[in-house]
């Protein structure tokens, strides 16, 4: 019997149009996709395990309080910071043709002139964080003008990052953010020990952002030259300023927990929501992976729409088959993950937890959906939609708080994500682009409960230590891999087709 093709996760389904882009340049943009793949997700692996390790020490040797003293600081000087670029990033990956040496210098210095200009203001400001958090130490003025060093730093890293990305190059990306990462965990693990407190994250930040710069500039070629002509990057600016406003108002639509609950609850309320939100967003570093090489591989196939379309359809299909198993493993196994692993002290947020867990099986859809918008080059669009869902975001957002604790916060997740997939698949619709969901995502629905009944099953009659743990994982993993097989063989092998190519790479 003839083998069905495999595919990669730039390849239309069989039966499918060829490209209409030229076969050798499609094929070349499927090679350099899938090393970046590889190379982005054994460094967002490394990088997750080294915060997982890193996170697990300092989960208990500080209490929640100083997690939320942290986001807090961290949060103020985020929010300064996206003011502090325009946009051009994303502009200039999306670009076709080559950039110019005025184009990437006017850029930098552009971007430096906003940079120390936010700094400037985050060290003016930051007393008047006092004022809005009443749980926040005096110390904390110090802590947030320490952390935008940081910011200063990691503007720095733009051009060079950018221009890897462009060539789909993540090698060298990959190797500064996992040094980057160990230096922020080694030094953060470092001041809990000495007793630092908060200290501890803001040293390890401005670390970080430091030693990130160093290396990409030691990887990179490029160097800023004394070009400076605002004329040169007009249009970038005309694309970036919508994309750039949609990632302020992203941001904000996420600060119910750092600016609301951290005013209205306090700082603890704070540290268990991130808590929470970093242990069960952690898988997203497929989507997030996934993303990264997406929009400029995405972005090469945007003048073909029925190819951008069944590539979108085939990145969701393998995304929901690695995400939807890990996601139900960590819902069913939630309190014994908390009482084994981070000791009972964040148990206040375990319902949180379960409230975050939900939308990463829905950002495996998302995101491939996101990316082909993105791809469009119509981040306007997206802008007015973040403008909307701010609405909701902070409606809800508010009022469950109010009525439920910092739990609230989580449960708004569970309306605004699929939310904002249904638009993403409208807009997509509206511009010829037609995706299909459902049938790439029933089978794994099925096989997902039936996993989550057999664990909760196990749990009544086993005695749960760090070793059930890991057996009770891997058992509802293998439930859910042999359903999969029994309903949807083909999907299964294909995957391991793809699994074997990104080995071998």
């Amino acid at each position: 019997m003839k083998r069905p093709h495999m595919n990669n996760i730039l390849d239309p389904p069989p039966g499918d149009a060829k490209p209409s882009l030229d076969s050798g340049a499609f094929l070349d943009l499927k090679k350099k996709s899938l090393s970046g793949m590889v190379a982005l997700f054994i460094r967002q692996v490394l990088v997750k395990l080294i915060f997982f390790g890193g996170n697990i020490v300092l989960a208990r040797l500080l209490a929640p309080q100083i997690f939320g003293i942290y986001a807090i600081v961290n949060f103020v000087v985020t929010f300064f910071s996206t003011f502090g670029d325009v946009g051009i990033g994303a502009a200039l990956i999306q670009k076709k043709g080559d950039l110019s040496r005025e184009e990437l210098s006017t850029t930098f210095w552009l971007q430096q002139m906003l940079v120390w200009s936010v700094v400037v203001v985050v060290m003016l400001a930051a007393p008047l964080a006092l004022k809005v958090y009443s749980t926040l130490p005096p110390v904390g003025v110090w802590l947030i003008r320490a952390m935008a060093l940081s910011f200063l730093f990691s503007s720095l890293k733009t051009i060079p990052a950018i221009l890897m990305e462009r060539e789909i190059d993540f090698n060298r990306i990959a190797w500064v953010d996992i040094t980057e990462n160990l230096a922020f965990q080694g030094v953060a693990i470092t001041g809990a020990f000495l007793g630092w407190e908060a200290w501890s994250f803001v040293a390890a930040a401005v670390t970080r952002g430091f030693l990130g710069a160093v290396l990409i500039y030691a990887f990179s070629r490029w160097r800023p030259s004394f070009h400076y002509r605002f004329e040169s990057v007009k249009g970038l600016v005309r694309f970036g300023l919508p994309y750039q406003g949609n990632q302020i108002l992203n941001f904000i639509k996420d600060a119910v927990a750092p600016l609301f609950v951290g005013a209205y609850a306090g700082a603890a309320a704070v540290g268990y929501l991130n808590w929470a939100r970093n242990i069960a967003y952690a898988p997203l570093i497929i989507s997030e992976t996934f993303g990264r090489v997406a929009f400029p591989a995405f972005s090469k196939l945007q003048d073909d729409k029925a190819l951008l379309a069944r590539t979108t359809e085939h990145s969701i299909k393998i995304m929901s088959l690695i995400m939807f198993p890990i996601m139900a493993t960590m819902i069913a196994l939630g309190p014994e993950l908390i009482h084994v692993v981070y000791t009972d002290k964040w148990m206040p947020g375990i319902y949180a937890f379960y409230c975050y867990c939900i939308p990463p099986m829905v950002v495996s859809i998302a995101s491939p959906l996101y990316s082909a918008i993105m791809a469009q080059g119509k981040p306007s669009i997206l802008l007015i939609i973040s403008s909307l869902f701010i609405l909701f975001e902070w409606g809800l957002g508010v009022v469950s708080v109010v009525l439920l604790g910092f739990t609230g916060a989580a449960m708004t997740q569970l309306i605004i994500v699929p939310l904002f997939t249904y638009f993403y698949k409208w807009i997509l619709q509206k511009n010829n682009i037609n995706i299909k969901i459902f049938i790439n995502v029933i089978y794994k629905i099925v096989a997902v409960l039936l996993s989550v009944c057999v664990v909760v099953y196990m749990k009544k009659i086993i005695v749960v230590n760090l070793m059930t743990l890991a057996i009770m994982s891997l058992v509802s993993i293998a439930i859910y891999l042999f359903a999969m097989l029994l309903m949807e063989r083909a999907s299964l092998l294909e995957f391991g087709e793809y699994f074997k190519k990104i080995r071998e790479k």
